[in-house]
């Protein structure tokens, strides 16, 4: 059971992650001080330090709580992103009149993530968006690249070397175009207001 000072503790940090992301919002993350994250959190400059060494640790402290929500609601995120990638490599699987198995699996993976990042909007709508977190967004990049890199792999289980080779070259190009557009996709989709429900934004980014 946590203590009353665990306790003080985590609500402290609840609500420096509060401050960061609520200033984020109004200046953007570059303009963002120590001092303006005390203030708004309303604690003393030694209790932020007390936490944390600087801006980009407490960053990354709602980066890693962000993937840890992310992962309790939608389970291991390489099942739900590397079905996108493996369906993505199959020219023909956008051209058929009705969607196959593959597609309607990697739509319904796509419209699972968009439902938690709508869920979540106020944090990834300021630390995603064009006055957030240039970190912030190029560590979900590299995540999503990851995860799509390692389903693809499965793929190159069955071909010569050299062709695996060839292959390989080709995925890593491909992931990373498409993490980049995607968290692209993500960004332009809060920014905009979500005007474009969850099922439909992740349709278009399959197409």
């Amino acid at each position: 059971m946590p203590t009353t000072y665990e306790r003080h503790g985590r609500r402290t940090e609840v609500r420096l992650h509060s401050a960061l992301i609520s200033l984020v919002a109004e200046k953007g993350f570059d303009a963002v001080t120590i001092a303006d994250i005390a203030d708004r959190a309303m604690v003393h400059r030694a209790t932020f330090y007390r936490h944390y060494c600087d801006k980009y640790a407490l960053v990354t402290a709602i980066y890693e709580k962000a993937i840890q929500a992310l992962e309790q609601e939608l389970g291991p995120l390489e099942q739900r992103l590397g079905v996108v990638a493996l369906v993505m490599k199959q020219e023909d699987a956008f051209r058929e009149p009705a969607m196959s198995p593959e597609l309607d699996h990697a739509l319904v993976s796509y419209t699972a993530l968009f439902e938690h990042f709508a869920d979540h909007a106020r944090l990834y709508k300021a630390l995603l968006g064009k006055h957030g977190s240039s970190w912030f967004g190029a560590q979900f990049r590299d995540l999503f690249a990851k995860h799509m890199q390692s389903r693809l792999q499965e793929s190159r289980n069955l071909l010569s070397a050299e062709q695996a080779d060839l292959d390989l070259r080709f995925d890593k190009t491909l992931t990373m175009g498409l993490a980049n557009w995607f968290v692209g996709v993500i960004a332009s989709w809060l920014e905009e207001g979500m005007k474009t429900p969850p099922r439909q934004i992740a349709i278009f980014s399959l197409r």
